[in-house]
């Protein structure tokens, strides 16, 4: 599909890049290149269907390739389908695992996972999204990953400032922006553009600048990145932010083979954006990104959490720890939390979080019924297969079936008797299974069958 690019559009950056704009433009009609992600949280993860014989330089558990959104692979959460020049944002953020991490533009969960990834179920990733119906996208990805240690919340940058001073280590600034480096991925995106469209993304980044440094502790560290070529939304709003906040100071990224220094010129002539990097699509094997790390001086803050009542009752433990007893090989009681008739095994219990806007707070493990729990889907997908008593591998007709919300009928006694099951499909699990009576009967969420 031809992208259709604007006179304005060409005008601009024929003015900014001279001759080598006609080597952009030339490859902004190329196809986009497609890459993917492992997802290290599962069980034998380089196990997938995908080659892993093309990969990404710059991420230990990236590759080129294209996947199918239909397959197990996929559906069980071992691969995650990312633009290559997206996967390096998460990199220079390098997430440890004792870190407090803030995400705050997350959707649609991309870096988010990433990032979950790197921090092996440990420490605290906040993961908001201001868009309602992105925020539920992004909260679906998370939960289909298997990750436990990501509050997600829907609410603007503004509502952080009155709770989270100073508290985040890490932050993430993956800023809503115009959009320019992904016009061949996406042309019709290029129907929004204008340089007014520019100037209000530049406007309204400043304003979630100005949240985040609020949100950051001090020594801790900002990543703000854009997909977008733009030096008002890049440069020009870094080379303001660092004036505005003169304890903030960029620091250098490594660049690898096609990635490009910052553009000084583009930013008022402020030597230390050559510090930032660029990627071009001309130059540089994936879409248009601008990326920076700035650091913020200071001791690091004391916090203390301000923790809520778990609102667990004595009946509710009993019934866990039956269904436990009967379905798995040890649990944890780390951090529980109940809300309505859901048990979570909450990723924070700090009251600081109350009044927010949440849709998930760690792992939603299952639901209180009449004298019963039933598991959640979501805890199969943070499961590894050793911590089930039984894990049972469809055959295609069953997995197929089984999609589609039909029950399994075994021909035979099964050597298990336990209620609920693991079902896996070419070695992955996948989703609950309940047994009785020579068959596993469906319950697979119906939001999810194909």
């Amino acid at each position: 599909m031809k992208v259709d690019l604007s006179n304005d559009f060409k005008e601009k950056y024929r003015n900014l890049m001279g001759e080598r704009a006609e080597k952009l433009f030339s490859a902004i009609q190329e196809d986009s290149q497609d890459a993917f992600r492992l997802n290290p949280l599962k069980a034998n993860y380089k196990n997938v269907a995908y080659p892993l014989d093309e990969p990404i330089e710059y991420s230990p558990i990236g590759y080129y390739g294209n996947i199918d959104g239909n397959s197990i692979d996929h559906i069980s959460g071992y691969v995650y389908s990312q633009e290559p020049s997206a996967m390096y944002v998460t990199e220079i953020l390098d997430p440890a695992k004792d870190d407090k991490i803030l995400d705050l533009c997350a959707a649609p969960g991309s870096k988010t996972t990433y990032i979950a990834s790197k921090m092996a179920s440990q420490g605290l990733l906040v993961s908001n999204e201001i868009n309602s119906k992105r925020a539920k996208v992004l909260s679906s990805n998370i939960e289909r990953m298997g990750i436990t240690n990501t509050v997600v919340t829907n609410n603007s940058p503004k509502d952080f400032e009155k709770k989270f001073d100073n508290f985040f280590d890490k932050i993430l600034v993956d800023a809503p922006c115009s959009g320019e480096g992904m016009f061949r991925k996406d042309p019709e995106s290029t129907q929004y553009w204008s340089l007014d469209y520019v100037e209000q993304c530049a406007n309204r980044q400043q304003h979630i600048l100005d949240s985040t440094y609020k949100l950051l502790d001090n020594g801790g560290t900002l990543v703000y990145s854009t997909c977008t070529f733009s030096p008002e939304e890049n440069e020009q709003n870094i080379d303001w932010f660092l004036k505005k906040y003169p304890d903030m100071h960029l620091v250098e990224v490594k660049k690898y083979a096609g990635m490009e220094d910052g553009r000084p010129e583009w930013g008022n002539n402020n030597p230390e954006l050559k510090k930032a990097l660029r990627m071009f699509p001309d130059q540089f094997n994936g879409e248009g990104h601008f990326m920076c790390k700035m650091v913020k001086d200071g001791e690091k803050s004391e916090i203390k959490e301000r923790q809520i009542n778990t609102g667990l009752k004595k009946d509710d433990l009993k019934f866990v720890s039956k269904f436990a007893k009967a379905n798995l090989n040890g649990l944890s009681e780390s951090n529980w939390l109940k809300i309505s008739d859901f048990l979570y095994q909450a990723a924070s219990l700090d009251s600081r979080f109350k009044g927010l806007h949440i849709l998930r707070n760690g792992l939603k493990l299952g639901e209180f019924k009449k004298n019963r729990f039933e598991p959640d889907i979501a805890w199969m997908l943070a499961l590894k297969p050793s911590e089930l008593k039984t894990v049972f591998e469809l055959d295609q007709e069953q997995y197929e079936k089984y999609l589609h919300g039909e029950s399994v009928i075994l021909s035979q006694r099964p050597d298990f008797d336990n209620k609920w099951i693991g079902l896996s499909f070419e070695g992955k699990l996948f989703s609950w299974g309940r047994y009785s009576n020579q068959q596993i009967k469906n319950v697979y969420p119906k939001g999810l069958r194909r």
